[in-house]
């Protein structure tokens, strides 16, 4: 259980991953002064470096490491303002033992994907390099210490590597400048005034970036990377005393190479009196955000039990607060579109209680009054027992579930807890300590001291009143908001009327039972059960022991985006989100939310190209709720009036934001256009939305919940027998569905524009990053083997680009190619070559992918680049058996309209491992003739 985040803290947290230089986790020391998860194997060598493993054994043959320098932006000197990002580039540019160019190679020879297995990260304190290997045998880990002691100690920092990685860096740069970036910053210096947080942003600026050299890219590199100032996290599939003999052979020689002191720089800002307000103006947001702040310093001391508990407590606090918020945007009290409360510690000393609410422009006043009096309701007048108690069954069921699915925990998720417990100077606990910690103090918990600890946690000595967003300028807006600020604060506030809870199950089962009438055992040798119900209902059932406790479960649907009405066209995203957050037809969502506490399990509806779908997942001991849940959705769905205007509301201000930035300008118009122009693919313009109805959307899906046809596939750990009783009892309840038959693909289906070119030209600020893509007719899903080796053809033509446009001209971040191939238009897909680039780069980069088709074209798919892709292919799709959602996704939903996909599951591995390199190639003469190209540019500035 871990607290809860505000948007921008969640943005915080993207961006910087808080640790300190030197410092020594009392929790994760050799001593173990506090309690530690007892797998947990520490040590420091001599020379100062650390170490941290852990055994697991989930996923087989898998071992994730961070390697952990404390060195961050926060430590760089003027001068030096985005060198630790840049080191970070740098390690992959050449070392003692690997040359420029070669590490990336070694990793793909091994089966490693660069980017996913493979990536490194810099934030405010630290520089992180994440490996995962595919193995954690003898070899593999020595092969791997000597990449990590390269990264310590043996980078060559050549400078023809540095010139080449500069423009790849500033192409970084301008990727990641954004509005949420922007508004950050310029919040940060109102919140931390006379703080060098604000001007340390970890990419970076432009004129250091392009002043870097060996000569001060290697004095940041000495004074810090040193074994003093470095951990090593390793979690896996592993022998823990193996793993520490190796560690401390190859990393105990390593000595410091500067006699520069090693010290954190201090980051106190001018203590903030009264009420401060504060307003920025940024039109491409899409919303306008209201905050009210308190912030004070914190000592960055290592946490104890004692903190732990008294955090819990205002985790409690924030919980029943956001309860009520989430119950005031689904009404819209103040214009809230969204709202979210948040207290803890960010960036090591900022200790900040924070409530923030979305909304219009317009509506930013009466947002403004109503987070204000709520805010003073909750502190006059604090919480009711039975507020506490909903939080209370939260998190005593989170604790329990946590535990039951202990055994089957994945590595990558232990390793960034442990790297956060090290960073942060957190405990680092098992689920049962964790569980045997809280679980009784949870229990015994008073609303008394609840309700202390929330308004101890919002002294009156300041408050930070912030607007931020698509507003426009105002004069004089920091007096407007202050004045409004006030006058809220003069208004009476009453107790908190909190609504009657409401119970469910509510639905009474009629007496009869449609009986199966078909069953199947180990279906294909997959060990999936197959079942037919008299009532037309199919079932599939797959036991597996991949995540102890837990059920994953799909119930599929209806015809999807196959049958969209025409008035939905573009719209179905406003159609998911009002079914989602409409609840049930006798509970609203937030009665639901309130009747299911201290019950695990979690629900969402989507609509897929041939199909709508109920997915989810339930603890164990929860499998009945599972059936419960799903035949009340079925026989009383909720669509709500309130929740359909929320939504127009949120689709309109999403629509906004994206017609403003390059990506979201291409997710309203290119697959429009490469389409032929049919309304059935991009996004609609939300002056459509006008003419939709509630009753539209229950005409269209009302039937499709009561009467398509259904199968319902469930995957975990799982007494099959036990879930069958289940079937029987609730889905032969059920009245008869529609009988399943095979979805043919539409035709004719929408036209490739061949030779076209579309430009577009958002309405933005952002003059310095743009997008192109150039688009290639494919062909549909449904000849399997087709699919899968046009998917590896456009893997190799990625590394192809990330080699030539990356690598060698330095002009991109991350290029890439995908192919989509279409499940509901005969013959339809599209493969899409896809570059953001710089302001005048257009024809450049252009060329390049035109040359590298080319070059596929004449001179073929190698067989060395296509072993370099399937490798890391190959041991990603082994991973991807031993995960349910697999199972549910890709093999059993839709099989009873499907059912090749059972066969399909047969040849994963096979069909992938056959591909050869002769194939890739005659896919590509078949798809990628230039003639066939169509071409979008997403440009900055109008022509």
């Amino acid at each position: 259980m871990k607290r809860s985040n505000l948007a921008f803290v969640c943005l915080l947290a993207l961006i910087w991953a808080v640790s300190s230089c030197l410092h020594r986790n009392a929790a994760l020391s050799s001593g173990r002064i506090s309690p530690c998860d007892p797998a947990l194997v520490t040590g420091t060598l001599p020379n100062g470096f650390r170490y941290l493993i852990m055994e697991n054994k989930t996923p087989k043959n898998r071992v994730q490491i961070h390697f952990d320098v404390f060195a961050g932006s926060a430590l760089e000197q003027n001068q030096e303002q985005g060198f630790a990002h840049y080191l970070e580039h740098m390690m992959f540019n050449g070392s003692r033992h690997f040359k420029p160019g070669e590490l990336i190679k070694h990793f793909q020879s091994i089966g490693m994907d660069f980017g996913h297995d493979a990536n490194a990260h810099t934030s405010y304190f630290n520089t992180v390099y994440d490996l995962v290997l595919p193995g954690g045998d003898q070899k593999s880990l020595e092969d791997v210490f000597v990449v990590i002691k390269d990264y310590a100690q043996d980078a060559l920092l050549l400078e023809s590597e540095i010139d080449r990685e500069r423009g790849v860096i500033l192409a970084e740069k301008r990727e990641r400048d954004s509005v949420s970036f922007r508004t950050l910053k310029k919040t940060l210096a109102f919140e931390l005034p006379g703080s060098i947080i604000p001007d340390r942003m970890p990419i970076g600026v432009e004129t250091t970036i392009k002043g870097a050299n060996r000569e001060k890219l290697k004095g940041f590199y000495d004074r810090w990377y040193r074994p003093d100032n470095m951990a090593l996290v390793v979690v896996g599939d592993l022998d823990t005393g193996l793993a520490k003999a190796l560690i401390t052979k190859a990393f105990s020689s390593m000595k410091a190479r500067s006699d520069l002191p090693v010290t954190c720089p201090d980051i106190p800002w001018t203590p903030h009196t009264g009420v401060k307000p504060f307003f920025y103006a940024e039109p491409e947001a899409g919303t306008t955000e209201v905050t009210i702040e308190h912030i004070s310093f914190e000592p960055f001391d290592a946490e104890t039990v004692d903190r732990m508990l008294a955090d819990t407590v205002l985790y409690v606090a924030d919980q029943i607060f956001q309860n009520r918020l989430s119950g005031m945007v689904q009404v819209r009290t103040g214009g809230f579109t969204g709202a979210q409360v948040y207290s803890g510690t960010y960036l090591r000393h900022v200790k900040t209680a924070a409530v923030q609410a979305e909304c219009d422009p317009g509506d930013w006043e009466n947002c403004l009054e109503q987070l204000s009096q709520s805010l003073k309701q909750a502190l006059k007048f604090g919480f009711s027992q039975a507020e506490l108690e909903r939080v209370k069954a939260e998190i005593l069921c989170a604790l329990d579930a946590a535990v039951q699915a202990a055994a089957t925990r994945n590595s990558s998720a232990i390793s960034e807890q442990l790297l956060a417990a090290l960073n942060h100077r957190e405990l680092f606990l098992s689920p049962g300590q964790e569980q045997g910690i809280l679980a009784p103090f949870i229990k015994t918990l008073s609303i008394e001291t609840v309700n202390r600890a929330f308004r101890n946690n919002w002294p009156d000595d300041h408050r930070l009143v912030m607007v931020t967003g698509n507003l426009p300028a105002m004069e004089t807006a920091e007096a407007r908001i202050l004045k409004v600020y006030n006058r809220s604060q003069d208004l009476a506030v009453l107790p908190y009327a909190q609504k009657s809870p409401k119970s469910f199950p509510y639905l009474v089962l009629p007496e009869a039972r449609a009986q199966v009438v078909n069953i199947q055992d180990n279906v294909n040798g997959l060990g999936i059960c197959r079942m037919k119900l008299a009532n037309n209902i199919h079932v599939n059932l797959k036991q597996t022991d991949f995540k102890k406790g837990r059920l994953f479960f799909t119930a599929v649907f209806g015809s999807g985006r196959l049958g969209i009405p025409k008035k939905f066209f573009g719209l179905d995203s406003l159609a998911v989100s009002t079914v989602n957050s409409s609840g049930l037809g006798s509970l609203d969502q937030e009665q639901l939310k309130a009747a299911l506490s201290g019950l695990d399990i979690s629900l969402s509806f989507d609509i897929k190209e041939n199909h709508c779908r109920l997915s989810g997942q339930a603890a164990l001991k929860d499998a009945e709720l599972v059936f419960q849940l799903l035949y009340a959705y079925f026989n009383d769905p909720g669509f709500r009036a309130k929740s359909l205007a929320l939504e127009k509301v949120r689709y309109r201000q999403d629509y906004e934001r994206n017609m403003r930035t390059p990506d979201g300008a291409m997710q309203i118009q290119a697959a429009r256009f490469l389409a032929g122009g049919d309304l059935r693919f991009g996004l609609a313009d939300p002056a459509k939305l006008e003419s939709i109805t509630i009753d539209d959307l229950s005409s269209w899906l009302g039937p499709e919940f009561s009467n398509s046809p259904l199968e319902i596939s469930i995957s975990g750990d799982m007494n099959c027998g036990e879930i069958k009783k289940l079937v029987k009892t609730y889905l032969g309840a059920m009245k008869s569905r529609t009988p399943a038959i095979s979805l043919e693909p539409l035709g004719p289906g929408p036209v490739f524009p061949k030779g076209e070119t579309l430009k577009i030209y958002p309405d933005t600020r952002l003059t310095d990053t743009g997008v192109i893509c150039l688009a290639f007719p494919t062909d549909d899903f449904w000849d399997i083997m087709k699919t899968r080796k046009l998917s590896v053809l456009a893997q190799v033509l990625s590394e192809r680009l990330r080699n030539s446009v990356r690598e060698d001209l330095g002009a991109s971040y991350s290029p890439y190619v995908y192919n989509a191939p279409s499940m509901i238009y005969d013959g339809y897909g599209v493969m899409n070559f896809v570059v953001k680039i710089a302001p005048g780069m257009q024809d450049t980069i252009r060329d390049r992918i035109i040359n590298e088709i080319k070059d596929v074209l004449e001179n073929g798919v190698s067989p060395r680049e296509l072993d370099f892709v399937k490798k890391p292919l190959l041991n990603h799709l082994n991973d991807l058996k031993r995960e349910n959602t697999y199972w549910l996704d890709s093999v059993m939903a839709n099989s009873f309209r499907y059912p090749e996909r059972l066969e399909w599951a047969g040849t994963l591995i096979s069909g992938f491992s056959g591909i050869r390199a002769g194939e890739l190639t005659d896919l590509a003469r078949q798809y990628l003739p230039l003639s066939n190209r169509a071409l979008i540019l997403v440009l900055p500035s109008g022509p």
